[in-house]
């Protein structure tokens, strides 16, 4: 079963909602051909408090895709509609974001879906080894500063998952 997570920011999302009034990613996309993380698979995140995974994929491109939290016992289901594209990538623009790599840092913006125009949250953290990263820290930028800033304990383990969903979407050229 889909968390209530996912079937709420979903639902809440008004589809008629004006796109260009939403935050702009600050960050640069540009083509990751590191070796400090995997992306042949996908990244998840256990939830401490309830039996369920966030997921994220990261492109060669520089793209990163929200692949949703689910309950646990879902992920057979989740990673079957993944391989046959039946995952709704390309409908929803807060699935998408960037990220950047530097050194041993992972840095990733993508939209958070709100009432209003979707805010652009940057996300920044340490890579353990090239299948592990721990997000510490959240904040959105608003005049070129940081504000909402928020410290996090996100620790991301890799899964090699293929075929991964399309990275093609309309929000991030």
């Amino acid at each position: 079963m889909l968390s209530l997570y996912s079937i709420l920011t979903s639902s809440s999302c008004n589809k008629e909602r004006n796109e260009s009034s939403d935050d702009k990613l600050t960050l640069e996309r540009a083509d990751y051909n590191g070796n400090e993380l995997r992306i042949n698979g996908y990244y998840y995140k256990k939830d401490s408090k309830h039996p369920q995974i966030s997921v994220f994929f990261l492109y060669k491109n520089g793209l990163i895709l929200y692949g949703s939290a689910f309950d646990i016992d879902y992920t057979n289901e989740m990673e079957e509609r993944y391989r046959n594209g039946n995952y709704g990538n390309n409908s929803e623009k807060y699935y998408w974001g960037v990220f950047q790599i530097e050194g041993n840092k992972i840095k990733y913006e993508k939209w958070v879906p709100s009432e209003g125009p979707f805010s652009a949250f940057t996300y920044e953290g340490v890579i353990l080894n090239d299948t592990t990263f721990v997000i510490n820290k959240s904040y959105r930028m608003e005049n070129g500063q940081k504000t909402k800033i928020s410290e996090l304990d996100w620790e991301y383990h890799f899964k090699q998952f293929s075929p991964k969903p399309d990275s093609t979407n309309r929000f991030i050229p």
